[in-house]
């Protein structure tokens, strides 16, 4: 394996290529414990947990997950059509980096989003096969019934799809409907209201399996997963 030195440290972690990262170093912009770096070629024994680039100080990691509170009006896509990308939300270099969101909620709905640019996580997270139920808080435009509640437990057809989906769990607190789904087609909380007579008018992702919202993420915010989160999603 390649000795870590500080341009391949850069590049690692989003910072351009290593002549990109060997150019930021020259510069000045780099800082380790309060001092500038002058070679970008100087070697780590063991890898830094941060490192300062103009400025700021990042972490090092290249294994990326994160939690994120997504607004509405806020598009899960790298090319958003009518709405601001969810990737605006986050460090230029998570991009650089290969992150993808886990899922996707669609722009008119908020709430817990998980991005990873690590393939193995977003496949178990996302897959239905793996038991990991999505918890959504549903407001409604008509009041919502034993039947209706009744009829979701048991399952609905959808369009275009092969067989009935089922809610999970339901809870009605308040004004609200808690509902989990074992899937992630395409509007599908929305579709299955649809399907026994009601309207979704709000729609906020509280959860993915064990993992809940943050709820001190403001929205827009984003944190790091914890290690013991990501252990419980894997």
């Amino acid at each position: 394996m390649p000795a870590l030195t500080l341009d391949r440290l850069l590049a690692s972690i989003g910072f351009g290529s290593r002549k990109e990262a060997r150019a930021l170093v020259r510069m000045g912009f780099v800082e380790l414990d309060g001092k500038v770096l002058e070679d970008p070629f100087m070697e780590f024994k063991e890898r830094p947990e941060c490192i300062t680039v103009n400025g700021e100080e990042v972490t090092t990691q290249e294994k990326l997950y994160v939690m994120l509170h997504k607004p509405v009006d806020v598009e899960c896509s790298h090319n958003p059509r009518d709405h601001e990308s969810v990737y605006s939300l986050l460090p230029d270099r998570f991009t650089a980096m290969g992150i993808q969101s886990v899922g996707r909620l669609d722009a008119d709905s908020e709430g817990l989003l998980l991005l990873s640019n690590q393939g193995d996580f977003i496949h178990r997270v996302e897959s239905p096969k793996k038991g990991l139920f999505k918890y959504y808080r549903v407001g409604l435009a008509r009041p919502f019934t034993a039947e209706q509640e009744a009829e979701l437990l048991k399952g609905v057809m959808l369009k275009d799809e092969r067989r009935p989906v089922l809610a999970r769990e339901i809870r009605v607190e308040g004004d609200t409907v808690v509902i989990a789904i074992g899937e992630g087609l395409y509007h599908q909380v929305r579709r299955m209201f649809a399907a026994v007579g009601n309207h979704v008018v709000t729609l906020k992702r509280e959860a993915i399996g064990p993992v809940a919202l943050d709820e001190t993420l403001g929205k827009g915010g984003w944190r790091f997963l914890t290690d013991s989160e990501v252990a419980s999603l894997m």
